[in-house]
């Protein structure tokens, strides 16, 4: 079996050629994946009255670390709050607070680690992600690599 064939997929009967996975989205469901997102998103905001951003910033703002913590998680311990008034100390508000809370609980591969989230707080601060959109624009750049 050539090497061309090996990378078509069969999904639902249908043969898929696309080398990325743009093109595979795009064969599959007719549109690209940005116009799947912006549909996404009017269909949300219809529903809604605001954006996804808008509603994210609602969410962080809304509620306090802690409270955030015990959403996440189901439950505190003295460590989660220790956690918060350390990052506190360092001069993050709560609200980048709560989206590093809810980036490092996507992306960690080894559980929510505190010394890890003290690091990624730090690191946050050195390359000046200081307000809750900073942090969200952040987080989407370190998605898109």
């Amino acid at each position: 079996m050539s090497i061309a064939i090996k990378r078509f997929k069969k999904i639902s009967g249908k043969v898929i050629y696309g080398t990325t996975a743009e093109e595979r989205f795009q064969e599959v469901h007719g549109i690209t994946i940005e116009e799947w997102k912006s549909k996404g998103e009017e269909r949300f905001k219809a529903k809604t009255g605001m954006s996804y951003d808008e509603w994210y910033i609602k969410k962080v703002i809304s509620s306090t670390p802690i409270a955030y913590l015990k959403n996440l998680n189901g439950s505190v311990s003295q460590d989660d709050i220790e956690l918060v008034k350390d990052l506190q100390a360092l001069g993050l508000n709560d609200g980048v607070i709560n989206v590093l809370l809810d980036y490092v609980k996507i992306v960690s591969k080894i559980g929510f680690v505190h010394s890890l989230v003290r690091e990624v707080g730090e690191s946050w601060l050195n390359k000046n992600v200081t307000t809750i959109e900073s942090a969200m624009a952040f987080v989407r750049e370190e998605w898109n690599k």
